[in-house]
């Protein structure tokens, strides 16, 4: 072999080598700028799905009254069991007032409601509980176990609390001192301020809306489920 030859092909070789060396660097190049672009995909992906999944919450405000047949009705058949199918992507408000009214003597309050004393009783002892029991899940499963039978507030309260297992005695001294009518005053105050004026009990306000009372007294599950952008399971 002579010089000249083996020459060129050490050249070759050389070049070969440059060359494989440069298509690597270009396929490395490449392969990492694919992966940053799976990771940006992946990332957009978590982005859109945090957001699909972030809960939506509707506001349910109730204005009731505790004798009331068709508050009772509405707590059973319809309040609770949509509740219960929507626990993560509601948030309900309980007034319990109606169209009691509200006088105030001698640094504290009386009150006159639509179905007797009876009744402001039951409204006294919902109110307190409301503002004790901080668990959305129980108070609504206590109020709804009083509400079956709240022709006798003070002993059902102690019944439904037995069974619920809540305490009882603080919900009885706010029921018995000043507590108690101030929170069912404060309850006046909201009802007497809610626009347009209630007309019927129960009234029901879908993210302070009080449209379509008639379907939502009807069907509460329906109508909640309407207001989900993205319906969560329990409307499925």
């Amino acid at each position: 072999m002579g010089l000249g030859s083996f020459r060129w092909k050490l050249l070759l070789i050389v070049i070969i080598i440059i060359f494989l060396w440069q298509s690597s660097k270009i396929w490395l190049s490449f392969a990492q700028d694919h992966v940053t672009e799976e990771e940006f995909l992946e990332s957009e992906v978590r982005i859109i799905e945090k957001e699909v999944n972030a809960k939506e919450i509707v506001h349910i405000t109730v204005y009731y009254e505790t004798l009331c047949p068709d508050s009772r009705s509405f707590f059973v058949y319809h309040l609770l069991p949509t509740y219960m199918k929507l626990k993560e992507n509601v948030q309900i408000t309980l007034i319990p007032y109606g169209k009691a009214t509200t006088t105030q003597k001698d640094h504290t309050y009386e009150f006159k409601c639509q179905h007797g004393p009876i009744e402001c009783q039951g409204n006294i002892i919902h109110a307190c509980a409301i503002d004790l029991i901080k668990d959305q899940s129980l108070l609504l499963n206590y109020l709804s176990c009083m509400i079956k039978n709240n022709i006798d507030p003070e002993n059902i309260m102690e019944i439904c609390a037995q069974k619920m297992n809540v305490d009882s005695n603080v919900i009885s001294k706010c029921y018995s001192g000043a507590k108690g009518k101030e929170l069912l005053a404060k309850y006046g105050e909201l009802t007497s301020a809610l626009k347009p004026r209630i007309s019927f009990i129960p009234t029901i306000s879908l993210n302070d809306s009080v449209k379509d009372q008639a379907k939502i007294l009807k069907n509460l599950l329906q109508e909640v489920c309407l207001l989900f952008k993205i319906k969560p399971e329990g409307c499925l």
